[in-house]
Protein backbone atom coordinates (compact mmCIF):
# COMPACT_ATOMS: atom_id res chain seq x y z
CA UNK A 1 0.00 0.00 0.00
CA UNK A 2 1.21 3.50 -0.78
CA UNK A 3 2.60 5.48 2.12
CA UNK A 4 0.53 8.60 2.84
CA UNK A 5 2.30 11.17 4.97
CA UNK A 6 0.24 13.28 7.35
CA UNK A 7 2.21 16.44 8.08
CA UNK A 8 4.36 18.65 5.89
CA UNK A 9 4.20 22.39 5.16
CA UNK A 10 3.21 23.65 1.74
CA UNK A 11 6.14 23.55 -0.63
CA UNK A 12 6.39 25.56 -3.87
CA UNK A 13 6.18 24.12 -7.34
CA UNK A 14 9.45 23.26 -9.02
CA UNK A 15 8.34 24.82 -12.33
CA UNK A 16 9.38 28.50 -12.45
CA UNK A 17 7.03 29.17 -15.38
CA UNK A 18 3.98 28.08 -13.37
CA UNK A 19 5.14 29.95 -10.26
CA UNK A 20 5.50 33.16 -12.26
CA UNK A 21 2.39 32.74 -14.39
CA UNK A 22 -0.08 35.04 -12.68
CA UNK A 23 2.56 37.74 -12.19
CA UNK A 24 2.89 37.98 -15.97
CA UNK A 25 -0.81 38.73 -16.44
CA UNK A 26 -1.68 41.85 -14.41
CA UNK A 27 -5.44 41.46 -14.81
CA UNK A 28 -5.26 37.94 -13.34
CA UNK A 29 -2.73 38.54 -10.55
CA UNK A 30 -4.86 37.50 -7.59
CA UNK A 31 -3.04 36.73 -4.38
CA UNK A 32 -2.99 33.51 -2.32
CA UNK A 33 -2.86 33.59 1.47
CA UNK A 34 0.58 34.37 2.82
CA UNK A 35 2.77 31.96 4.78
CA UNK A 36 4.09 33.49 8.00
CA UNK A 37 7.23 31.72 9.27
CA UNK A 38 8.48 32.00 12.83
CA UNK A 39 11.67 34.02 13.32
CA UNK A 40 13.25 31.15 15.19
CA UNK A 41 12.82 28.84 12.18
CA UNK A 42 13.09 30.84 8.94
CA UNK A 43 12.81 27.68 6.81
CA UNK A 44 9.11 26.73 6.44
CA UNK A 45 10.09 23.11 5.81
CA UNK A 46 11.82 22.76 9.20
CA UNK A 47 10.21 25.40 11.43
CA UNK A 48 6.78 26.49 12.56
CA UNK A 49 4.61 28.42 10.14
CA UNK A 50 1.04 29.56 9.70
CA UNK A 51 -1.10 31.00 6.93
CA UNK A 52 -2.24 34.58 7.22
CA UNK A 53 -6.05 34.45 7.02
CA UNK A 54 -7.21 35.23 3.50
CA UNK A 55 -10.84 35.91 4.38
CA UNK A 56 -13.13 37.43 6.99
CA UNK A 57 -16.87 37.61 7.37
CA UNK A 58 -19.57 35.06 6.51
CA UNK A 59 -18.99 31.72 4.80
CA UNK A 60 -20.54 32.62 1.44
CA UNK A 61 -21.75 35.85 -0.10
CA UNK A 62 -20.56 38.84 1.93
CA UNK A 63 -17.08 37.47 2.71
CA UNK A 64 -14.14 39.87 2.45
CA UNK A 65 -10.74 39.12 0.90
CA UNK A 66 -7.70 40.29 2.89
CA UNK A 67 -6.75 42.82 0.16
CA UNK A 68 -10.26 44.30 0.10
CA UNK A 69 -9.76 47.61 1.91
CA UNK A 70 -13.14 49.19 1.19
CA UNK A 71 -14.53 50.68 4.43
CA UNK A 72 -18.05 49.42 3.61
CA UNK A 73 -19.88 46.32 2.36
CA UNK A 74 -22.27 46.05 -0.59
CA UNK A 75 -23.77 42.84 0.81
CA UNK A 76 -26.77 43.34 3.08
CA UNK A 77 -26.74 40.39 5.49
CA UNK A 78 -30.18 41.24 6.90
CA UNK A 79 -31.82 41.25 3.46
CA UNK A 80 -29.56 38.47 2.12
CA UNK A 81 -28.99 40.53 -1.01
CA UNK A 82 -26.61 42.93 -2.70
CA UNK A 83 -27.11 46.70 -2.71
CA UNK A 84 -25.89 49.55 -4.87
CA UNK A 85 -23.30 51.91 -3.38
CA UNK A 86 -24.11 55.35 -2.08
CA UNK A 87 -22.63 58.41 -3.77
CA UNK A 88 -19.84 58.54 -1.18
CA UNK A 89 -19.10 54.83 -1.64
CA UNK A 90 -19.05 55.23 -5.43
CA UNK A 91 -16.59 58.13 -5.06
CA UNK A 92 -14.38 55.94 -2.85
CA UNK A 93 -14.27 53.23 -5.54
CA UNK A 94 -13.43 55.83 -8.20
CA UNK A 95 -10.64 57.29 -6.09
CA UNK A 96 -9.21 53.88 -5.19
CA UNK A 97 -9.18 52.27 -8.66
CA UNK A 98 -9.71 55.11 -11.20
CA UNK A 99 -12.19 53.04 -13.21
CA UNK A 100 -13.41 54.12 -16.63
CA UNK A 101 -16.54 52.02 -16.05
CA UNK A 102 -18.10 50.13 -13.15
CA UNK A 103 -20.45 47.22 -13.76
CA UNK A 104 -22.59 46.03 -10.87
CA UNK A 105 -23.49 42.64 -12.31
CA UNK A 106 -24.49 40.76 -9.18
CA UNK A 107 -23.06 38.58 -7.79
CA UNK A 108 -19.88 40.27 -9.07
CA UNK A 109 -18.52 43.73 -9.81
CA UNK A 110 -16.59 44.40 -13.02
CA UNK A 111 -14.07 47.26 -12.92
CA UNK A 112 -12.78 48.60 -16.21
CA UNK A 113 -9.48 50.32 -15.42
CA UNK A 114 -5.83 50.74 -16.35
CA UNK A 115 -4.86 51.46 -12.74
CA UNK A 116 -4.24 48.12 -11.07
CA UNK A 117 -2.84 47.27 -7.64
CA UNK A 118 0.20 44.99 -7.69
CA UNK A 119 -1.88 42.18 -6.23
CA UNK A 120 -5.59 42.05 -6.99
CA UNK A 121 -8.24 41.57 -4.33
CA UNK A 122 -10.82 38.88 -5.01
CA UNK A 123 -13.55 41.07 -3.52
CA UNK A 124 -14.44 44.76 -3.52
CA UNK A 125 -16.67 45.83 -0.64
CA UNK A 126 -17.36 42.13 0.07
CA UNK A 127 -18.45 41.40 -3.52
CA UNK A 128 -16.43 39.30 -5.97
CA UNK A 129 -14.60 41.56 -8.42
CA UNK A 130 -12.96 41.23 -11.83
CA UNK A 131 -10.65 43.77 -13.38
CA UNK A 132 -10.65 44.36 -17.15
CA UNK A 133 -8.93 46.90 -19.39
CA UNK A 134 -10.90 49.45 -21.38
CA UNK A 135 -11.86 47.95 -24.78
CA UNK A 136 -9.48 50.14 -26.77
CA UNK A 137 -6.58 49.84 -24.33
CA UNK A 138 -3.73 47.54 -25.26
CA UNK A 139 -2.75 45.32 -22.37
CA UNK A 140 0.99 45.21 -21.81
CA UNK A 141 2.68 42.45 -19.81
CA UNK A 142 5.52 43.08 -17.39
CA UNK A 143 8.05 42.16 -20.08
CA UNK A 144 6.60 44.72 -22.48
CA UNK A 145 4.73 42.35 -24.77
CA UNK A 146 1.16 43.00 -25.87
CA UNK A 147 -1.14 40.41 -24.31
CA UNK A 148 -3.86 39.04 -26.57
CA UNK A 149 -7.53 39.35 -25.70
CA UNK A 150 -8.88 35.81 -25.60
CA UNK A 151 -12.51 36.50 -24.86
CA UNK A 152 -15.14 39.16 -25.31
CA UNK A 153 -18.03 37.98 -23.18
CA UNK A 154 -21.22 40.05 -23.35
CA UNK A 155 -24.39 39.84 -21.26
CA UNK A 156 -26.78 36.97 -21.94
CA UNK A 157 -27.63 36.80 -25.61
CA UNK A 158 -29.88 33.84 -26.32
CA UNK A 159 -31.10 33.70 -29.93
CA UNK A 160 -34.56 32.26 -29.24
CA UNK A 161 -38.02 33.76 -28.75
CA UNK A 162 -39.41 30.69 -27.01
CA UNK A 163 -40.20 32.63 -23.82
CA UNK A 164 -42.88 35.19 -24.54
CA UNK A 165 -44.59 37.86 -22.46
CA UNK A 166 -47.86 35.93 -22.78
CA UNK A 167 -46.34 32.47 -22.52
CA UNK A 168 -47.29 29.76 -20.04
CA UNK A 169 -47.26 30.65 -16.33
CA UNK A 170 -44.49 29.69 -13.94
CA UNK A 171 -44.87 25.90 -13.61
CA UNK A 172 -43.28 25.58 -10.15
CA UNK A 173 -45.29 25.77 -6.93
CA UNK A 174 -42.40 27.57 -5.21
CA UNK A 175 -39.84 30.29 -5.83
CA UNK A 176 -36.10 29.76 -5.51
CA UNK A 177 -34.58 31.83 -2.73
CA UNK A 178 -32.16 34.38 -4.14
CA UNK A 179 -28.45 33.72 -3.61
CA UNK A 180 -29.15 30.36 -1.94
CA UNK A 181 -28.45 26.80 -3.06
CA UNK A 182 -31.66 25.08 -4.23
CA UNK A 183 -32.49 21.89 -2.37
CA UNK A 184 -32.40 18.43 -3.95
CA UNK A 185 -36.18 18.28 -3.65
CA UNK A 186 -36.55 21.55 -5.58
CA UNK A 187 -34.24 20.26 -8.32
CA UNK A 188 -36.31 17.08 -8.67
CA UNK A 189 -39.55 19.08 -9.08
CA UNK A 190 -37.82 21.37 -11.59
CA UNK A 191 -36.61 18.37 -13.60
CA UNK A 192 -40.11 16.90 -13.82
CA UNK A 193 -41.63 20.16 -15.02
CA UNK A 194 -38.89 20.87 -17.56
CA UNK A 195 -39.12 17.40 -19.10
CA UNK A 196 -42.88 17.91 -19.38
CA UNK A 197 -42.57 21.10 -21.46
CA UNK A 198 -39.26 20.68 -23.32
CA UNK A 199 -36.24 18.44 -23.90
CA UNK A 200 -33.44 19.87 -21.72
CA UNK A 201 -29.78 18.99 -22.15
CA UNK A 202 -28.35 21.15 -19.37
CA UNK A 203 -30.00 23.52 -16.94
CA UNK A 204 -28.01 26.16 -15.07
CA UNK A 205 -29.54 27.76 -11.98
CA UNK A 206 -27.52 30.95 -11.75
CA UNK A 207 -29.36 33.46 -9.59
CA UNK A 208 -31.29 35.49 -10.65
CA UNK A 209 -31.41 33.59 -13.96
CA UNK A 210 -32.16 30.09 -15.13
CA UNK A 211 -30.49 29.01 -18.39
CA UNK A 212 -31.98 26.04 -20.23
CA UNK A 213 -29.87 24.43 -22.95
CA UNK A 214 -32.22 22.49 -25.22
CA UNK A 215 -31.30 19.35 -27.12
CA UNK A 216 -30.56 20.02 -30.78
CA UNK A 217 -30.63 16.49 -32.21
CA UNK A 218 -34.24 15.60 -31.38
CA UNK A 219 -35.94 17.48 -34.23
CA UNK A 220 -38.18 19.18 -31.68
CA UNK A 221 -39.67 22.52 -32.77
CA UNK A 222 -40.62 25.23 -30.29
CA UNK A 223 -43.02 28.00 -31.24
CA UNK A 224 -42.43 31.62 -30.22
CA UNK A 225 -43.78 32.28 -26.74
CA UNK A 226 -44.48 28.60 -26.11
CA UNK A 227 -42.28 28.24 -23.00
CA UNK A 228 -42.49 29.95 -19.59
CA UNK A 229 -40.47 33.14 -19.19
CA UNK A 230 -40.17 32.58 -15.45
CA UNK A 231 -39.54 29.34 -13.58
CA UNK A 232 -39.27 29.29 -9.81
CA UNK A 233 -39.39 33.08 -9.92
CA UNK A 234 -36.17 33.31 -11.98
CA UNK A 235 -35.99 34.75 -15.50
CA UNK A 236 -35.49 31.92 -18.03
CA UNK A 237 -33.14 32.02 -21.01
CA UNK A 238 -33.58 29.19 -23.52
CA UNK A 239 -30.61 28.29 -25.65
CA UNK A 240 -31.14 26.10 -28.71
CA UNK A 241 -27.79 25.84 -30.44
CA UNK A 242 -24.56 23.89 -30.60
CA UNK A 243 -22.38 26.43 -28.79
CA UNK A 244 -22.35 25.75 -25.03
CA UNK A 245 -23.70 27.96 -22.26
CA UNK A 246 -20.24 29.24 -21.36
CA UNK A 247 -19.93 31.07 -24.64
CA UNK A 248 -23.09 33.03 -23.73
CA UNK A 249 -22.02 33.78 -20.19
CA UNK A 250 -22.24 37.15 -18.55
CA UNK A 251 -20.05 39.15 -16.29
CA UNK A 252 -17.14 40.74 -18.17
CA UNK A 253 -16.07 42.26 -21.46
CA UNK A 254 -12.49 41.06 -21.60
CA UNK A 255 -10.04 39.02 -19.60
CA UNK A 256 -6.41 38.70 -20.45
CA UNK A 257 -4.05 35.77 -20.45
CA UNK A 258 -1.25 34.55 -22.67
CA UNK A 259 -1.15 30.75 -22.29
CA UNK A 260 1.23 28.58 -24.27
CA UNK A 261 1.40 24.84 -24.79
CA UNK A 262 4.69 24.76 -22.87
CA UNK A 263 3.09 26.18 -19.71
CA UNK A 264 2.92 22.93 -17.80
CA UNK A 265 4.67 21.64 -14.71
CA UNK A 266 6.28 18.41 -15.92
CA UNK A 267 8.67 18.28 -12.96
CA UNK A 268 9.50 14.84 -11.59
CA UNK A 269 8.53 15.15 -7.92
CA UNK A 270 9.29 11.51 -7.17
CA UNK A 271 12.89 12.01 -8.20
CA UNK A 272 13.42 15.42 -6.56
CA UNK A 273 11.24 15.16 -3.44
CA UNK A 274 10.65 11.41 -3.16
CA UNK A 275 6.87 11.91 -2.87
CA UNK A 276 3.84 13.07 -4.83
CA UNK A 277 1.06 15.43 -3.77
CA UNK A 278 -2.17 16.89 -5.16
CA UNK A 279 -1.56 19.09 -8.19
CA UNK A 280 1.33 17.18 -9.80
CA UNK A 281 1.22 16.03 -13.40
CA UNK A 282 -0.08 12.53 -14.19
CA UNK A 283 -0.19 10.99 -17.67
CA UNK A 284 -1.77 8.09 -19.47
CA UNK A 285 0.43 5.45 -21.04
CA UNK A 286 1.51 4.91 -24.62
CA UNK A 287 -0.03 1.43 -24.78
CA UNK A 288 -3.79 0.78 -24.55
CA UNK A 289 -5.50 -1.85 -22.42
CA UNK A 290 -5.68 -4.15 -25.47
CA UNK A 291 -1.95 -3.92 -26.15
CA UNK A 292 -2.03 -1.44 -29.04
CA UNK A 293 0.01 1.74 -29.25
CA UNK A 294 -2.06 4.75 -28.24
CA UNK A 295 -2.46 7.52 -30.80
CA UNK A 296 -2.83 10.08 -28.02
CA UNK A 297 -1.52 10.39 -24.50
CA UNK A 298 -3.02 12.91 -22.09
CA UNK A 299 -1.50 14.75 -19.14
CA UNK A 300 -3.79 16.03 -16.39
CA UNK A 301 -3.57 16.97 -12.71
CA UNK A 302 -3.48 14.51 -9.80
CA UNK A 303 -6.33 14.73 -7.31
CA UNK A 304 -6.13 13.45 -3.73
CA UNK A 305 -5.82 10.13 -1.93
CA UNK A 306 -9.10 8.78 -0.53
CA UNK A 307 -9.89 5.88 1.80
CA UNK A 308 -13.08 3.79 1.90
CA UNK A 309 -14.76 1.92 4.73
CA UNK A 310 -12.62 -1.17 4.04
CA UNK A 311 -9.42 0.81 4.43
CA UNK A 312 -8.56 0.78 0.71
CA UNK A 313 -6.66 3.88 -0.41
CA UNK A 314 -6.97 5.27 -3.93
CA UNK A 315 -5.73 8.34 -5.79
CA UNK A 316 -8.33 10.29 -7.78
CA UNK A 317 -7.58 11.31 -11.38
CA UNK A 318 -9.69 12.62 -14.24
CA UNK A 319 -11.45 9.67 -15.86
CA UNK A 320 -11.47 11.20 -19.35
CA UNK A 321 -7.68 11.59 -19.19
CA UNK A 322 -7.25 7.80 -19.06
CA UNK A 323 -9.93 6.42 -21.35
CA UNK A 324 -7.70 4.07 -23.36
CA UNK A 325 -5.46 2.83 -20.57
CA UNK A 326 -5.58 1.98 -16.86
CA UNK A 327 -1.87 2.71 -16.36
CA UNK A 328 -0.93 6.01 -14.69
CA UNK A 329 2.51 7.62 -15.01
CA UNK A 330 4.29 10.60 -13.47
CA UNK A 331 5.04 13.08 -14.84
CA UNK A 332 4.99 11.98 -18.52
CA UNK A 333 4.14 8.71 -20.29
CA UNK A 334 7.83 7.84 -20.39
CA UNK A 335 8.17 8.56 -16.68
CA UNK A 336 7.52 6.42 -13.59
CA UNK A 337 4.59 4.03 -13.51
CA UNK A 338 2.83 5.00 -10.26
CA UNK A 339 -0.30 2.85 -10.29
CA UNK A 340 -3.27 1.35 -12.09
CA UNK A 341 -6.92 2.37 -12.29
CA UNK A 342 -9.23 -0.26 -10.80
CA UNK A 343 -12.50 1.67 -10.51
CA UNK A 344 -14.20 4.35 -12.61
CA UNK A 345 -17.03 6.75 -11.81
CA UNK A 346 -17.93 7.98 -15.27
CA UNK A 347 -20.76 10.31 -14.20
CA UNK A 348 -18.33 12.07 -11.84
CA UNK A 349 -15.40 11.90 -14.29
CA UNK A 350 -13.34 10.29 -11.51
CA UNK A 351 -11.04 7.28 -11.85
CA UNK A 352 -9.54 5.66 -8.75
CA UNK A 353 -5.90 4.60 -8.92
CA UNK A 354 -4.34 1.88 -6.77
CA UNK A 355 -0.85 3.26 -6.22
CA UNK A 356 2.19 1.03 -6.37
CA UNK A 357 3.56 0.15 -2.89
CA UNK A 358 6.77 2.09 -3.52
CA UNK A 359 4.96 5.36 -4.33
CA UNK A 360 4.74 7.90 -1.51
CA UNK A 361 1.82 10.35 -1.74
CA UNK A 362 0.86 13.07 0.76
CA UNK A 363 -2.36 15.09 0.87
CA UNK A 364 -0.68 17.47 3.33
CA UNK A 365 0.90 19.62 0.60
CA UNK A 366 -1.13 21.20 -2.21
CA UNK A 367 1.36 23.86 -3.29
CA UNK A 368 -0.36 27.28 -2.84
CA UNK A 369 -3.84 25.87 -2.21
CA UNK A 370 -5.28 24.86 1.15
CA UNK A 371 -4.75 21.26 2.28
CA UNK A 372 -7.72 18.98 1.41
CA UNK A 373 -9.24 17.32 4.49
CA UNK A 374 -12.81 16.23 3.76
CA UNK A 375 -15.29 15.72 0.91
CA UNK A 376 -18.36 17.97 0.83
CA UNK A 377 -21.95 17.21 -0.07
CA UNK A 378 -23.49 19.79 -2.40
CA UNK A 379 -25.71 20.90 0.47
CA UNK A 380 -22.52 21.82 2.38
CA UNK A 381 -21.43 24.27 -0.34
CA UNK A 382 -23.22 27.62 0.15
CA UNK A 383 -23.34 30.03 -2.77
CA UNK A 384 -20.65 32.70 -2.63
CA UNK A 385 -17.91 30.54 -1.08
CA UNK A 386 -14.44 30.94 -2.59
CA UNK A 387 -12.52 27.79 -3.51
CA UNK A 388 -9.09 27.26 -5.06
CA UNK A 389 -7.15 24.65 -6.96
CA UNK A 390 -3.51 24.39 -7.98
CA UNK A 391 -3.27 22.82 -11.42
CA UNK A 392 -0.17 21.59 -13.19
CA UNK A 393 -0.83 23.91 -16.15
CA UNK A 394 -2.29 26.91 -14.32
CA UNK A 395 -0.88 27.26 -10.85
CA UNK A 396 -3.43 28.56 -8.38
CA UNK A 397 -6.94 29.44 -9.60
CA UNK A 398 -9.92 30.67 -7.61
CA UNK A 399 -13.57 29.76 -7.99
CA UNK A 400 -16.66 31.23 -6.35
CA UNK A 401 -19.63 28.86 -6.08
CA UNK A 402 -22.52 30.63 -7.80
CA UNK A 403 -25.03 28.00 -8.85
CA UNK A 404 -25.85 24.44 -9.78
CA UNK A 405 -26.00 22.72 -13.18
CA UNK A 406 -28.29 19.79 -14.00
CA UNK A 407 -27.12 17.48 -16.81
CA UNK A 408 -29.74 15.29 -18.45
CA UNK A 409 -28.55 12.11 -20.21
CA UNK A 410 -30.29 11.15 -23.49
CA UNK A 411 -33.76 9.73 -22.88
CA UNK A 412 -35.64 7.30 -25.17
CA UNK A 413 -39.02 8.71 -26.31
CA UNK A 414 -41.04 6.26 -24.19
CA UNK A 415 -38.91 6.54 -21.05
CA UNK A 416 -40.83 7.82 -18.02
CA UNK A 417 -38.03 7.84 -15.44
CA UNK A 418 -36.22 11.18 -15.14
CA UNK A 419 -32.57 11.23 -14.14
CA UNK A 420 -29.95 13.95 -14.08
CA UNK A 421 -26.48 14.62 -12.73
CA UNK A 422 -25.72 17.61 -10.51
CA UNK A 423 -22.68 19.84 -10.86
CA UNK A 424 -21.49 22.86 -8.92
CA UNK A 425 -21.17 25.95 -11.10
CA UNK A 426 -18.38 28.40 -10.26
CA UNK A 427 -17.29 31.82 -11.44
CA UNK A 428 -13.60 31.49 -12.33
CA UNK A 429 -10.82 33.90 -11.34
CA UNK A 430 -7.22 33.68 -12.51
CA UNK A 431 -5.28 32.13 -15.36
CA UNK A 432 -8.01 30.04 -16.96
CA UNK A 433 -7.08 30.04 -20.65
CA UNK A 434 -7.99 27.14 -22.91
CA UNK A 435 -4.52 25.58 -22.91
CA UNK A 436 -4.40 25.64 -19.13
CA UNK A 437 -7.86 24.19 -18.71
CA UNK A 438 -6.77 21.16 -20.75
CA UNK A 439 -4.21 20.26 -18.08
CA UNK A 440 -6.03 20.98 -14.81
CA UNK A 441 -8.79 18.39 -15.17
CA UNK A 442 -8.89 16.25 -12.03
CA UNK A 443 -7.52 18.95 -9.71
CA UNK A 444 -9.20 19.12 -6.29
CA UNK A 445 -11.29 22.27 -5.68
CA UNK A 446 -10.71 23.15 -2.01
CA UNK A 447 -12.34 25.77 0.23
CA UNK A 448 -10.12 28.85 0.43
CA UNK A 449 -12.05 30.89 2.99
CA UNK A 450 -11.58 28.39 5.84
CA UNK A 451 -8.91 25.95 7.00
CA UNK A 452 -11.40 23.08 7.10
CA UNK A 453 -10.07 21.74 3.78
CA UNK A 454 -13.50 21.00 2.32
CA UNK A 455 -13.34 19.57 -1.23
CA UNK A 456 -16.38 20.51 -3.33
CA UNK A 457 -15.30 18.51 -6.36
CA UNK A 458 -12.65 17.88 -8.98
CA UNK A 459 -12.22 20.17 -11.99
CA UNK A 460 -14.10 18.82 -14.98
CA UNK A 461 -14.90 21.50 -17.56
CA UNK A 462 -14.84 25.26 -17.99
CA UNK A 463 -15.93 28.07 -20.26
CA UNK A 464 -14.12 31.41 -20.39
CA UNK A 465 -15.85 32.58 -17.20
CA UNK A 466 -17.34 29.52 -15.55
CA UNK A 467 -16.12 26.16 -14.30
CA UNK A 468 -17.94 22.97 -13.35
CA UNK A 469 -17.30 20.05 -11.03
CA UNK A 470 -19.57 17.02 -10.52
CA UNK A 471 -21.07 16.86 -7.02
CA UNK A 472 -19.49 14.29 -4.72
CA UNK A 473 -22.61 13.11 -2.88
CA UNK A 474 -22.56 9.61 -4.37
CA UNK A 475 -18.83 9.16 -3.68
CA UNK A 476 -19.34 10.14 -0.03
CA UNK A 477 -22.37 7.88 0.32
CA UNK A 478 -20.25 4.97 -0.87
CA UNK A 479 -17.92 5.50 2.08
CA UNK A 480 -15.01 7.38 0.49
CA UNK A 481 -13.24 10.04 2.55
CA UNK A 482 -10.02 12.04 2.47
CA UNK A 483 -7.03 10.30 4.05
Amino acid sequence: MATVLSNSPNRPRLSPSIRALRHQTPYENYSPSKIVVSHAHPDPESGSYERQPNWSGPHGYGCRHRLDDAPFSLWDEALHDFRLPSRWETDWIKTRYSPTKIGFQWPIIVLETVTLPTELPLTLACVAVKFIPPPLEEAIGITGQILPIIEDVRPFSVPTDYAGMRGPPDPLPFSFRRWTQPTDEQLEVLAVELVRICNPLRVHILCPNLIVELCTDDQKVYQPGSLPRRIGGFAVHYHHGTDPFGELSVRSQQRLIAPTASTQDKSDYLRTRQELCPGVCVSSGTVTNVGQYATLSMSTTAGIVLRNNRGDQRLTVSNHGFLHSDDVYHPIPQGTHIGEIDERWQALDIALVKLNPSVRFTNANYFESKVPRLLLYRSQVPLGVFFALDGMSSGMLWFQSQGVTMMFPPRPPNMTEISFHKMILYQQFGNGGVTMREGICGAAIVEDDTDDGGVAGFFWEASPNYAFSPCLDELIDRGWMVV
